[in-house]
């Protein structure tokens, strides 16, 4: 005789920190990737910087940009996805700049890009959030005629669930062009939830980049969904509880889970 089994409903009685949650989060996520290495990419932002990412043996990466803020120049780590058809997910470690990172993800053959630029503010913050992006499209090589990647309301009024391991199944709700919720169904976080700001980048056809910045703990998030291949692939950069600097892998399957439709009603921003 079977005996039954009495679901979870316990909520998690504290607010988690990054290290709490984070354990085990990249373990459905796709693989790294060498097939960058020996390649250079010459990359002209929309707005006139430019970045050049020289990939070399072991995941380094000789790296500059100039023409923006956050300007720079070095030879690091990198983390390197494939991602779509043909694209790449690409994460700078920037030894020499902890707080920030860089984020490049880009189609060498089509030719578009977006990077995405992220920092940590320090405890007197007067942001939005303590966690802070920028974005930045543009043409890889010598490509000028391609349509480069913009904000989209794609997103809005899906429901998705995200399996990223066996211990992390989350659901989104995207609310509007600057919120969504997030709900935390088995992990750490049981039964905690927030709507956080966000933004959506459209790549391509079923291809985003997703970033969100947590507002009650110093976290950001740089992800591409492929909902057409049912994957997400990022990372969560941020403060543990003790202040250390954490940029972290993260990576699930993707799950649909229904939809809103606000035709009837009033659309949100």
């Amino acid at each position: 005789m079977n005996e039954s089994v009495t679901p979870n409903l316990v909520e998690s009685a504290e607010w988690k920190a990054m290290e709490d949650f984070s354990a085990g989060i990249d373990t459905n996520r796709l693989p790294q990737t060498d097939a960058l290495e020996g390649q250079t990419h010459e990359i002209t932002l929309a707005d006139r910087g430019h970045v050049s990412l020289a990939f070399g043996a072991g995941r380094t990466v000789t790296w500059s940009v100039t023409g923006e803020s956050w300007a720079g120049s070095g030879v690091d780590t990198y983390d390197g996805v494939a991602v779509g058809e043909g694209a790449f997910w690409v994460d700078l470690n920037l030894s020499e700049r902890p707080v920030e990172s860089i984020t490049a993800v880009f189609q060498p053959e089509t030719g578009w890009a977006l990077l995405v630029h992220s920092i940590i503010h320090g405890e007197d913050f007067t942001t939005e959030t303590r966690v802070m992006q920028t974005f930045h499209p543009g043409y890889v090589g010598t490509h000028s005629d391609v349509t480069l990647p913009e904000e989209t309301r794609d997103l809005i009024g899906k429901r998705t669930l995200f399996r990223y391991s066996a211990n992390h199944l989350y659901e989104h709700i995207y609310l509007s062009t600057r919120r969504f919720v997030w709900h935390n169904l088995v992990g750490e976080q049981r039964g905690h939830a927030a709507a956080e700001l966000a933004t959506t980048w459209k790549l391509e056809d079923g291809l985003y980049v997703f970033t969100w910045r947590e507002e009650i703990i110093p976290v950001g998030t740089v992800f591409v969904f492929d909902y057409a291949r049912g994957r997400s692939t990022g990372k969560f950069i941020g403060l543990t509880s003790d202040g250390k600097i954490e940029n972290g892998k993260g990576g699930a399957l993707i799950i649909p889970f229904g939809q809103s439709n606000y035709g009837e009603h009033q659309e949100p921003v």
